[in-house]
């Protein structure tokens, strides 16, 4: 008589099946405006925003498109001044200056000097 001999046999244990759980957590972030982290709060910010959106689209639609610092982050902003990126003409210069003297002016009369 022929006698069948079975054999069962582990199998190695890369090829096991393992038995894993992955969780997921939940995560949420709230969606932030567009443009400077320091004027989030600002009211009218959004009108803006949007204001300087479709200027600059109206104006690559007809081929005048450039750089809206108005639109950028301040990261975004430092990234581009310290790649030398910007407009550095003696108008941009002065635009600056006279921004710097008024930010100043109205920080003194709110009293954070």
């Amino acid at each position: 008589m022929f006698a069948l001999r079975t054999r069962t046999f582990a199998a190695p244990a890369a090829y096991r099946a393992t038995a894993t759980t992955t969780t997921r957590t939940f995560g949420t972030s709230r969606a932030l405006a567009a443009g400077k982290e320091s004027a989030l709060h600002q009211e009218g910010r959004a009108e803006e925003a949007e204001r300087e959106k479709q200027q600059q689209l109206k104006e690559q639609r007809e081929g005048k498109g450039h750089w809206k610092d108005e639109l950028a982050s301040d990261s975004e902003s430092i990234v581009k001044a310290d790649r030398n990126d910007m407009e550095n003409t003696k108008a941009t210069i002065s635009e600056l200056q006279k921004e710097a003297a008024k930010q100043a002016e109205k920080e003194k009369k709110e009293g954070k000097q």
